[in-house]
């Protein structure tokens, strides 16, 4: 990547200010105060953005330092950059944020991405952490960062046979860790959820048999009363059988007396009345010959009405007995015929009852049976589903394996950065310190052909060379896909005229820009005497 233009239109003390830079060695000269540290922020907060905090943060964050002296509303910068053999330009409105971004590449006149990651690509998918402490130096901080020691870290154990470290292993592990508690989760939650549902059945289940012997005790007892019922039944019938006959009988026998009176009534009536008109009639001539005509009419005609009066009252009391006989015949055939059908309808209300009870103690055993088979099937599929552990153990033996790797490939990626920064060292130092060594937490130990030189004892320009070297070397390993332009401000304050001259000249040969800002004129002069070509940029206080 070639910085080519930078145009603050209002940023900090600059507006509509642009900024040319070259391939090789820039030099950005101004005195205090003429804006260099303004414009080394500029490339920053136009590359990874610019970011207001909130709270009392916000009275000295970035945002608030650099914000236009006027017209603060209007907070605005581009980039021209070269990449990937295309040219770009990215401009932002630092108060909308990501909203006010806008990535053109100018080759073609695509309008690219920010949100989506094309910037991101284009800068090799280095971190603003990673920035800052590798190819960005600011006034007396060659020393890196403790967010530099987390980034390489997690490089080198991210590190893979490919040697490209774009897997973060601590991200890595991070994702199996929770996919792992998913997964646990998960299946606890399978596991839960199939003990409820086969609580669930067993408790139904359970219900179901506690009813059906309850229904199974009622049907005993109503078949137990059936039973009796039917033995009622037969003995009442043998009873009204045996009244049936004896009922025949004594009916014969009415019907052979009925008949013989009848006989008897109409023989009866056949004399009496000749009978009684005879002495009717007697008597009549009696009274006549004795007492008159008259008499003997008035005693004729009252002997003839007793005579009829009686035999009315005697016929009246014939039917009558005759009507009370049939009646209790009809009644006796009505209590027979009311006892069978009562003893019809309760046979009916019973055998109902028996084949309810039937028909609930079936549809009980089937719903019982139906719920044994779905707790077998249940307990045989959750006996059978292993996958969650399938994928806890693959996870598990992810994790491993990237942890097994991530050491051994930690060993090779640290053994080549050891080797990187130790020849940078030794350049810069003319060959003084052949070697550097490097431990986990970043701890520097220098190596002269004789001697072991610990890093607190050397000088504070030998120092500020060594950090130096450890920030280009780790800079190599975050972007090798694309190498930054190496920022430099006031990073040669403590090197003697030699080593910055040796300095300067390493970079030239290694590094395709470098931009260095300074106060005096000293780099430039060491430049001209080694025959370097720069590329001269003024800024007025």
């Amino acid at each position: 990547m070639v910085i080519r233009e930078l145009i603050l239109k209002n940023f900090g003390k600059f507006q509509n200010r642009s900024v040319r830079l070259d391939e090789g060695i820039n030099i950005i000269y101004g005195e205090n105060e003429s804006g260099k540290s303004t414009l080394h922020a500029f490339i920053q907060c136009i590359l990874f953005g610019l970011k207001k905090m909130r709270g009392r943060a916000s009275r000295t964050d970035t945002y608030t330092r650099y914000t236009p002296w006027d017209n603060p509303s209007w907070y605005e910068g581009t980039i021209r950059f070269s990449c990937g053999g295309k040219d770009f330009r990215l401009e932002r409105d630092f108060r909308r944020g990501e909203d006010g971004t806008k990535l053109v590449c100018e080759s073609d006149g695509e309008l690219l991405s920010v949100a989506d990651g094309d910037l991101e690509m284009l800068l090799g998918g280095i971190s603003e952490a990673v920035y800052e402490n590798t190819v960005s130096i600011g006034q007396m901080k060659s020393r890196t960062g403790d967010a530099l020691l987390l980034e390489l870290r997690n490089y080198l154990s991210s590190y893979q046979e490919s040697g490209d470290g774009k897997l973060n292993v601590d991200k890595a592990l991070l994702l199996l860790k929770e996919k792992k508690k998913e997964w646990l989760n998960r299946m606890q939650l399978r596991i839960q959820q199939q003990e409820a549902e086969e609580k669930k059945i067993k408790f139904e289940i359970a219900y179901l048999e506690q009813e059906t012997e309850e229904l199974e005790q009622k049907l005993l007892e109503e078949k137990k009363r059936e039973k009796e019922r039917l033995e009622e039944q037969k003995q009442e019938e043998w009873k009204q059988e045996e009244r049936k006959r004896e009922e025949t009988q004594r009916e014969k026998v009415r019907m052979s007396a009925r008949d013989r009176r009848k006989a008897g009534e109409k023989l009866n009536w056949r004399k009496v009345i000749p009978a009684v008109l005879l002495v009717d009639f007697t008597v009549w001539v009696i009274l006549f010959c004795t007492a008159g005509w008259k008499t003997a009419c008035i005693s004729a005609a009252c002997i003839l009405t007793a005579a009829v009066l009686s035999m009315v009252y005697v016929y009246t009391k014939t039917v009558s007995k005759r009507s009370g006989t049939e009646e209790e015949t009809e009644d006796a055939g009505r209590a027979a015929q009311d006892h069978t059908s009562g003893n019809t309808g309760k046979e009916n209300v019973m055998g109902a009852s028996i084949r309810l009870l039937t028909a609930q103690i079936q549809e009980k055993r089937t719903r019982m049976s139906n719920l044994q088979e779905e707790l077998s099937e249940l307990q045989m599929r959750g006996s059978s589903e292993h996958g969650e552990m399938e994928e806890i153990r693959s996870i598990e033996l992810a994790a491993e394996t990237i942890e097994s790797l991530s050491v051994s490939a930690q060993e090779s990626v640290g053994e080549a950065l050891k080797n990187r920064i130790s020849e940078i060292f030794c350049t810069m130092t003319r060959g003084k310190y052949k070697k550097v060594s490097i431990d986990e937490e970043l701890k520097i130990d220098l190596f002269t052909e004789t001697r072991h030189v610990p890093l607190f004892m050397a000088s504070q320009g030998t120092i500020e060379q060594v950090y130096l070297a450890l920030r280009i070397a780790v800079g190599d390993i975050f972007c090798g896909d694309e190498p930054m332009p190496l920022l430099l401000d006031e990073v040669f304050a403590m090197y003697d005229e030699e080593r910055m001259t040796e300095t300067l000249r390493w970079l030239y040969k290694e590094k395709e820009q470098i931009i260095i800002f300074t106060c005096n004129r000293r780099e430039a002069e060491a430049l001209k005497r080694a025959g370097i070509p720069y590329n001269m940029v003024y800024l007025q206080p």
